[in-house]
């Protein structure tokens, strides 16, 4: 018996449970090669009958088995041969076992495993027994008044973080009917978005499942051979075409969980109580009636693991043992590899587990999610994975970095709303976290180790690209170096080049060049980069042979409206840099250093003459108080945002999409020359041109604000600071991470600080106001470089004046200065133009009173932007 492959095909059951649903508003019958009547018998078999009303409800269920039959050809083999834990075909086997059947039943299950999906499906709506009752007798209708064809997903984020006990029905948003993309993220206005008839309604449900039948073509056909393989594909196919499919439209709901987020959660739930049974030997009659009757709730059947990479600053930016060669490349590539550590730590707890990869429910900003079965087997080989990991980051970076993991064994009722008693679902993910934080301040067991000094070997000395890891007798090099910075200098490099990663079994690697493959060994797995064109052919035996692990997409969005979905599984763990373009025919599609970005601002004044400063700006930032927002959303107990597994996963997604997903597409569009160090969760660290990223951070605030539906609670602060090309790059990070700290440290936070500034995120366009009319004012009126200096000393004594009485002179002291420099002006040229008390007080009014009084210390930030843009 192949545990993994057994595990994969009852995930892939609960997974498309509701496919039905995509089928149904598609009007897929119509399009399909099987007879109208057997769909009607699908009525019979797998949809509720209401005796009083004589009605079936939950009509999705027939049209599911009707899909699967349409896509059987489509699928890896689901119906002949090996189908543990399903009945096959060729077997003989009793075919109410089987697998569609199992996908299909949830709303009318007889056997286990029938019931493992259908229980899955309501633990993860977090739905009561009651409730669950009443919900399965009513036709589709959902809260906003619209049926299943015309409503649309609600945004969560619109109603999210308001005061607990405010109920919102005005939703004014609604996420547009479209595959994955940049823009296809973004919800729109109701009256864009929702159809107000079922013809027009069910033109985009068609488009869709069009998308979704030509998307599956798309799968490399050797893939199928491998189900966790073809299974990590579907899940991504899934993804980018019922993102904003609504999950559920009946009993007046409110919709706003997609179709996707909740299939992968109810995958995840079905296959850990699918397996805690088969280990206990409890496949019967009694877990049946058990599941029915909801007797074994309390029972901790379920187990969440959670591992997170701790020390990403200290990793990304360590400083280098005394050269600045390859410094870009290995910025590039010690950012992915803590994407890629995570992705491997969770790929190897699967793999020992034998759990398929919808198990693992989040992975984003260096942090994972599985569930797994509380069984005594998983938490042993969780403790030897641990013991793993550990030794291989304490080999490997000496302690620098690691993966801390935390497991908490949960109850279906940990998960659902109880009847009076609220919803257990907050305390639980609370309790994970505070494991995961302990987990932290115990990292790798020292306390129990014979000694806390480890052995390390410099007789080769230190790492030139690392100043504190030893050198080892790798490949010749004009520099002394290590294993771990060599791969972080290949992948920074062909990060840049290919668009596709092959994880492979240690072993397996021998059809990829050297330079395209890692040279250490991570967790039992290698890693190779290769193109698109030649994956599913060139590798279609490491494929066959279960060699190739993982087979994952990393291209960037092309643009903001193309699909994401280009036939293998996405991991959004690569990131935008600047490439010169086509036209520079000695450089074209290398990557643009740090020196040649701090040049791109530099102007030309009306003389032919540079101008302008050469240097970057460093931008740091993320999403303020989240923490609190998903506590808000989770404790929740009004009829206002009801907490479920399915909404707490969708939510984080939806978080890191912004920064994942839309980020990299904006600088390829709009900021060309900003260079992305991380992006992905809630935070991101951005480099470029010092005015470029300026506005590119003012461009991230508004377009963050459209992403989550104008939502004024919801935003994030960020740090800048400019510096020279060539600074060390952990001092820049230092830098940006305290003015961050200054910007959240403004009430409300929604801020960012630039040149020691903190001002309001909404107050940028002021800001940009204010220097474009210091530049008229200082053209017009020939204001010098010395008369601009001059400003900044009297900011500095207008923040005084409030303490220190004499400092309120700073309005005679502007009156003055500006008085001296038109008299000078005046007696100089001898034109026209305003008189000198026109001009004057259009000076002090412009730069004394909404500069200096109404700016006050932000007031900084246009000075320091003019002198820094025109200097010489």
């Amino acid at each position: 018996m192949n545990l993994t492959d057994a595990s994969c095909r009852v995930a892939f059951a609960a997974l498309i449970h509701d496919l039905g649903k995509l089928a149904q508003r598609a009007d897929a019958p119509r399009q399909s090669r099987f007879p109208q009547n057997l769909l009607a018998g699908n009525f019979q078999t797998y949809c509720p009958f209401q005796e009083a009303g004589g009605y079936f409800t939950h009509h999705h269920a027939a049209y599911t088995a009707m899909a699967f039959d349409e896509l059987e050809d489509l699928w890896p083999e689901a119906l002949r041969g090996d189908m543990f834990p399903f009945a096959s075909r060729t077997k003989g086997e009793n075919k109410t076992d089987s697998l569609v059947n199992a996908a299909a039943a949830h709303h009318k299950p007889e056997t286990f495993l029938q019931w493992a999906v259908a229980s899955a499906d309501r633990i993860a709506s977090g739905f009561e027994r009651e409730e669950f009752e009443e919900y399965n007798k009513v036709k589709d209708e959902t809260e906003t008044g619209r049926n299943h064809f015309q409503a649309r997903l609600l945004p969560l984020f619109e109603n999210l973080n308001r005061a607990i006990g405010e109920k919102k029905t005005d939703w004014a948003f609604r996420q547009p009917l479209v595959p994955l993309s940049p823009h296809g993220i973004f919800p729109l206005k109701r009256e864009i978005c929702e159809p107000d008839n079922d013809e027009k309604a069910r033109e985009e449900y068609e488009s869709l499942w069009s998308e979704f039948k030509s998307g599956l073509e798309k799968i490399p056909a050797a893939h199928s051979r491998s189900w966790p393989l073809w299974l990590d594909h579907f899940d991504s196919l899934w993804l980018s075409i019922t993102h904003s499919v609504p999950s559920a439209t009946a009993f007046k709901v409110k919709p706003d969980v997609s179709l996707y987020d909740h299939s992968k959660a109810t995958a995840a739930l079905a296959v850990t109580l699918w397996r805690w049974a088969l280990a206990k030997g409890a496949t019967g009659e009694e877990v049946i009636k058990a599941l029915k009757s909801r007797n074994d709730y309390d029972e901790q059947k379920f187990l969440l693991v959670q591992g997170d990479f701790f020390g990403i600053q200290e990793f990304i930016f360590a400083e280098g043992g005394g050269t600045n060669r390859q410094a870009a490349k290995i910025l590039r590539g010690r950012s992915f590899q803590v994407a890629l550590f995570t992705e491997l730590a969770a790929l190897r707890l699967l793999e020992l587990l034998e759990l398929p990869p919808t198990s693992q429910v989040l992975n984003a900003a260096g942090k994972f999610l599985i569930v797994a079965p509380n069984i005594p087997e998983t938490i042993e080989i969780l403790k030897r994975a641990r013991e793993e990991f550990n030794a291989w980051f304490l080999g490997h970076t000496f302690g620098l970095a690691g993966l801390g993991l935390a497991w908490l064994p949960a109850s279906a009722n940990d998960f659902c709303r109880r009847q009076g008693q609220g919803h257990a679902f907050a305390g639980l993910i609370k309790n994970l976290f505070e494991g995961l934080e302990k987990a932290k301040y115990q990292r790798y067991n020292l306390v129990q180790a014979e000694s806390a000094v480890m052995e390390a070997d410099f007789k080769l000395g230190v790492c030139a690209w690392h100043g504190r890891l030893p050198a080892d007798p790798g490949p010749e090099n004009d520099e002394p170096s290590c294993a771990l910075s060599r791969d972080q200098i290949m992948m920074g490099l062909n990060l840049t080049k290919f668009n596709r990663l092959l994880v492979l079994r240690e072993g397996a690697s021998e059809d990829l060049k050297g330079d395209e493959v890692s040279e250490l060994s991570m967790f039992g797995y290698r890693v190779g980069f290769t193109k698109e064109e030649t994956v599913s052919g060139r590798f279609s035996t490491l494929a066959a042979s279960g060699a190739l692990r993982r087979c994952w997409d990393l291209s960037l969005p092309e643009d903001f409206e193309a699909p994401l979905w280009h036939g293998y599984a996405r991991r959004y763990i690569n990131a935008y840099v600047p490439k010169y373009i086509k036209e520079d025919q000695v450089m074209a599609g290398t990557v643009k250093t740090l020196d040649h970005l701090a040049e791109v601002d530099r102007e030309i004044d009306e003389n032919g003459k540079n101008c302008g400063i050469t240097a970057l700006t460093i931008l740091k930032g993320d999403v303020d108080d989240l923490g609190l927002i998903f506590q808000k959303m989770l404790n929740d107990q009004t009829g206002g945002q009801k907490p479920s597994f399915a909404k707490w996963a969708g939510l984080s997604r939806q978080v890191n999409a912004f920064f994942a997903i839309y980020l990299p597409a904006l600088c390829a569009r709009k900021f060309p020359n900003a260079y992305t160090v991380f992006a992905g969760g809630d935070d991101f660290f951005l480099i470029g041109p010092w005015r470029s990223v300026q506005s590119l951070a003012w461009d991230m605030a508004q377009n963050f604000n459209r992403y989550v539906a104008s939502n004024p609670q919801i935003h994030f602060s960020a740090g800048m600071v400019l510096k020279k090309p060539g600074a060390p790059v952990a001092a820049l990070a230092e830098e940006a991470e305290k003015a961050l700290k200054q910007a959240k440290e403004k009430p409300g936070k929604n801020a960012f600080c630039l040149f020691e500034a903190v001002e309001s995120c909404n107050k940028w366009p002021d800001l940009e106001e204010m220097e474009e009319a210091l530049a008229e004012l200082a053209a017009k009126y020939d204001l010098s470089t010395g008369f601009i200096y001059k400003l900044l000393g009297l900011l500095e004594m207008s923040l005084e004046a409030e303490r220190k009485p004499e400092a309120a002179l700073w309005r005679s002291r502007l009156a003055y200065d500006t008085a001296r420099h038109l008299e000078r002006r005046r007696r100089k040229e001898r034109g026209g133009g305003p008189s000198r008390q026109e001009a004057q007080a259009e000076i002090v009014g412009q730069l004394g009173q909404k500069g200096l009084a109404e700016l006050k210390k932000a007031f900084r930030i246009p000075l320091f932007n003019y002198l820094y843009r025109h200097r010489q």
